[in-house]
């Protein structure tokens, strides 16, 4: 089938967006969120990094799925699963479970998130022709980007309402994404190859790393050891 690259364009956007969109959505609710569920202070910081920390440290090994496994897949296994996971954290149980029920679910919307982006992007560059592929770009970071201004607006808006409503509202952005991706036929040609899983796990670990020093950096202290 053909590929329509413009509808590949606005399924990789919708595929995105959820991605962007919550990485301020959450900040937004988490008072709310740490009052309903009586979270700790540690576990309300840790509702924010999951989700950075799994991100950044699983993107570079999403990439390369992406390539060995084919870039469509990845954007459905991706969107998929970070629907799932949006919804499991929408539907938080209270007690001692829910602190480390919804770290668990956001590290998951992050490695999620991990798997689609790179495939995303990559498509959308496979999609179109050099001489647009500028312009393709611009579009799709320009959009993208914006979401994140659109986080506290929502954020703010869904609170009023429960502060559950801010990962389900990723459900039907995730639906319209799946259905796009189909409709629009985004050119995906696998790349079989064998893994460098020694790489791979030097390359999460490394991020991974990194990124905790940072996020920990004000709790242990820039002179600290574990820094």
């Amino acid at each position: 089938m053909r590929t329509n690259k413009n509808l590949v364009l606005a399924a990789m956007v919708f595929a995105v967006a959820m991605t962007f969109i919550d990485q301020t959505i959450v900040a937004i609710a988490i008072p709310k969120i740490q009052s309903e569920l009586s979270l700790s202070a540690t576990g309300t910081q840790w509702v924010i990094n999951s989700y950075l920390l799994a991100l950044s440290a699983l993107f570079a090994f999403g990439g390369k799925l992406g390539d060995v496994l084919g870039r469509k897949r990845m954007v459905l296994v991706g969107v998929t699963g970070f629907a799932i996971a949006s919804a499991a954290c929408g539907l938080t149980p209270k007690g001692g479970i829910a602190e480390p029920w919804i770290i668990f679910f956001r590290f998951v919307q992050g490695a999620t998130a991990a798997l689609l982006f790179p495939s995303a992007v990559a498509i959308v560059v496979a999609s179109f022709p050099l001489r647009e592929r500028g312009k393709a770009m611009a579009i799709f970071f320009g959009i993208s980007g914006g979401l994140t201004a659109i986080g506290p607006i929502a954020g703010g808006f869904l609170t009023e309402w429960t502060w559950r409503a801010i990962f389900w509202i990723n459900i039907p952005v995730a639906i319209i994404a799946v259905v796009l991706t189909q409709i629009s036929c985004p050119q995906d040609e696998p790349r079989p190859e064998k893994l460098d899983y020694r790489g791979a796990a030097l390359i999460t670990g490394a991020m991974g790393l990194v990124v905790l020093g940072f996020e920990q950096s004000s709790v242990w202290g820039w002179s600290s050891p574990a820094t």
